[in-house]
């Protein structure tokens, strides 16, 4: 018989929106009786990563709204195609839409409201029943408003007794005020309550999918609607309907500032009915949208993937030690990371496709697992040089591609830094060793890939670190990752590429991509040493005092080869003598120097000093530049910048080769765990 709509997020729209919603989806279940009805929620551009905001609420829902909420999944990729339109993150009338093509056509009637409201039936026992007995046409209901401190009170978990006491609420506390507008609209908040047939939404190519800056979408529909039928019906004697107020928070759509549509656009120019520009596209038609059950919810999903990996059970607890003492000897049990691993994923889009960076099989085998019996669609990507490790025993869907397309391919990055050898006893610690070269390197330049994705404006994907807590690792992985700061326990710290290091710019360019934008100077970073100072101007090198000017900016940076840039100008006429007096720079690291060389900063206004940083000192060995001058130079550093000349050009074959020979020292077969 009907077929309600809804949309939302999961998100904190609003003052106690979980309350408010679960009251609303469980009165509302209570009020239908028809085998055909349904409510139809549109989570619409929740995060990847997070359930659906029916999800995240299930256990306060009756199992009258399990039974008949279907919910259905916009991504935020479809969102993305006109987020640069609008400053909401959930588009009401696609959102609608979206339900309106899906809803039983078997269902008269569409009821369009939101997750606010609780309706009291008058006379009938149900909002089936009262449908049931009306004419063709559309119909509006006037709102009576419930005081956030009224619901509040309420029991979520009782719709009946709720919808009672609303009705006695309504009579007693002086609620049922009916307030009149237009001619087209009748009641004030129409969008709450639109009961229209679903052939006529149909005929009119649903609600006006332009509308993007919010408001006055009920309007829009209800005056197309009008102009198709000449009049619009209530439902006031049948039924009342009481909407919990939540403007005690203001919200992006209720501000003063908010932007709305047009309606003069929308409302009073409109002269026809039906929407031709998106007849055939209304509702996502080409789109294929994930419809989920909360029987078969991502939690029970979850549950499902991890029960059929895991097998046999810990007696007792294991015991782990996160202290100064243990720093870089702390490793992890597959098993018990993979619990952490796999919420990651429990929400994400079933086509997704991964890249894997590591060595250690036990972990990889265990997650091919449960990729799988999570329903995951897309292929498992691992490098070249990884396949002896992980290849033998791995499922059809694993693909062993080239670093560069493993970096633009997938989506979504997990780099695992645990050791081979702690997953099997055919490996030894000289492999650790060359895998982990392998690792840093290959880190570094998925870094620098999604650096070039990120500077031409492609959606940021998440890296998941495995092994980064409490060890070298960890200290790389937040040079270069906007992580999160998980607990220990889950050995793995997660997050987005940060857009542009601090301590460097990439210069590298990837095919059809702009390069991305040059870093701030480093001039700040910068410590001064004995002969220089701070002035407005910069770091000045005075006359007279030699030794060191400066040094810094002591950062971790991954192997390659760089370029210190120093923008420096004279300082008094006395400064024509450094023409013949030089000044010296050099880099080091630790106690390593990279490079030297000597200068005469008036024959150009940039230094220039070229240096690598090789894998025994990436991500271990702060780099510093040094600048000294002698007793007669005097000039003012104006800038400094640190550039990489090539972050993203493959390693060479020495790892590789190493850690081939040293696999090849053990030709047993690799068995799957």
């Amino acid at each position: 018989m009907i077929s309600i709509v809804l949309y939302g997020r999961n998100d904190s729209y609003g003052y106690n929106l979980h309350k408010r919603a679960a009251l609303a989806l469980n009165c509302m279940a209570e009020v239908l009786s028809d085998p055909a009805d349904e409510i139809l929620f549109v989570d619409y551009n929740s995060p990847d990563d997070h359930p659906t905001f029916p999800e995240a609420i299930a256990d306060t829902l009756t199992d009258k709204v399990v039974e008949r909420l279907r919910i259905l999944r916009v991504r935020s990729s479809i969102h993305d195609r006109v987020a640069m339109r609008t400053h909401l993150v959930a588009i009401e009338p696609i959102a609608r839409n979206v339900a309106v093509r899906r809803s039983n056509p078997a269902n008269r009637w569409i009821l369009s409201t939101n997750t606010d409201m609780i309706f009291v039936p008058r006379r009938r026992a149900s909002l089936s029943e009262i449908a049931g007995g009306l004419a063709d046409g559309f119909y509006h209901l006037p709102r009576f408003e419930i005081p956030e401190s009224l619901w509040e009170g309420f029991d979520r978990r009782d719709p009946r007794g709720v919808i009672e006491r609303v009705s006695e609420l309504g009579r007693t506390m002086f609620l049922n005020e009916i307030v009149f507008g237009g001619e087209v609209i009748k009641y004030d908040g129409p969008g709450d309550f639109q009961l229209m047939l679903r052939r006529d939404l149909f005929r009119i190519h649903g609600f006006n999918e332009e509308m993007l800056l919010g408001w006055h979408v009920d309007s829009n529909i209800a005056k197309r609607l009008h102009l198709l039928h000449g009049t619009v019906g209530d439902v006031v004697d049948e039924l009342f309907g009481y909407h919990c107020d939540h403007t005690r928070q203001v919200t992006a759509a209720h501000s003063h500032r908010a932007a709305s549509n047009d309606s003069r656009v929308f409302v009073d120019h409109v002269t026809h009915a039906t929407v031709p520009a998106q007849a055939a596209s209304w509702g996502c038609a080409a789109d294929e949208i994930e419809e989920i059950r909360l029987g078969r919810s991502s939690h029970h999903v979850y549950m499902h993937g991890l029960r059929g990996v895991l097998t046999g059970e810990w007696a007792t607890p294991a015991l782990a030690r996160y202290t100064p003492e243990s720093f870089d000897q702390v490793t992890y049990d597959a098993r018990h990371v993979l619990p952490f691993i796999a919420d990651l994923f429990s929400s994400a889009p079933r086509h997704w496709t991964i890249a894997w960076v590591g060595g250690r099989v036990d972990t990889f085998q265990l997650f091919c697992r449960v990729w799988d019996r999570l329903g995951f669609e897309g292929r498992i990507l691992i490098p070249e040089w990884s396949s002896p490790l992980l290849l033998p025993g791995a499922p059809a869907r694993v693909s062993v591609v080239e670093l560069a397309h493993l970096g633009a391919a997938a989506d979504v990055v997990l780099v695992d830094f645990g050791e081979p050898s702690q997953a099997s006893e055919l490996v030894d610690r000289r492999v650790d060793k060359a895998v982990d070269a392998l690792m840093r390197r290959s880190f570094a330049d998925l870094v620098a890939v999604e650096r070039a994705r990120l500077a031409a404006r492609v959606p940021p994907r998440r890296f998941i670190c495995l092994n980064a807590i409490h060890n070298a690792r960890e200290t790389m992985v937040l040079e270069e990752i906007a992580a999160a700061s998980t607990p220990f326990a889950t050995r793995m710290r997660h997050g987005f590429v940060k857009p542009q290091a601090d301590s460097y710019a990439e210069t590298t360019k990837t095919p059809g991509t702009d390069p991305p934008a040059a870093p701030p100077p480093l001039l700040d970073a910068m410590r001064l040493g004995d002969s220089g100072r701070r002035v407005k101007r910069g770091i000045l090198a005075p006359f007279g005092r030699r030794g060191v000017v400066l040094h810094g900016p002591h950062r971790l940076v991954p192997a390659g080869t760089y370029r210190f840039d120093i923008a420096v100008r004279a300082h008094s006429p006395w400064s024509l003598a450094a023409a013949i007096r030089p000044i010296v720079i050099d880099v080091a690291a630790g106690g390593d120097r990279l490079a030297q060389q000597r200068c005469y900063f008036l024959l150009r206004d940039t230094l220039r000093i070229v240096f690598t940083v090789p894998d025994r000192v990436a991500f271990e060995q702060p780099i510093y530049l040094r600048v000294f001058r002698g007793r007669f130079v005097d000039f003012v550093i104006t800038g400094i910048e640190l550039v990489r000349l090539s972050a993203a050009e493959a390693p060479d074959e020495e790892p590789t080769n190493e850690l081939r020979r040293l696999l090849d020292l053990h030709p047993e077969p690799r068995k799957a765990m």
